[in-house]
């Protein structure tokens, strides 16, 4: 079951787990009136990466770690690398 975060009309935030079908329902604990679901903004999330050239005899030739940051709906794409 998903956890969900609702507002309520008196200003009491709360989160509940509740079915997905079921999600709506859900009444606040104070007042006893229908609470109304909030709508989470999603963090940037940082993906990196790190590729290493290896030599023959097993010694370390480059490394390079690359950070990418997953964009938004509707924002454009954008690459960093960072040289260690």
């Amino acid at each position: 079951m998903p956890l969900y975060q609702y507002e309520c009309e008196c200003g009491n935030r709360f989160e509940e787990l509740r079915l997905m079908a079921d999600r709506n329902g859900a009444v606040c604990h104070i007042c006893h009136k229908p609470a109304l679901i909030k709508i989470s903004v999603p963090s940037k999330h940082l993906t990196a990466q790190t590729f290493t050239v290896y030599g023959h005899d097993g010694t370390i030739l480059s490394r390079k770690q690359t950070t990418e940051r997953t964009p938004i709906v509707g924002e454009s794409r954008e690459h960093e690398v960072t040289k260690m």
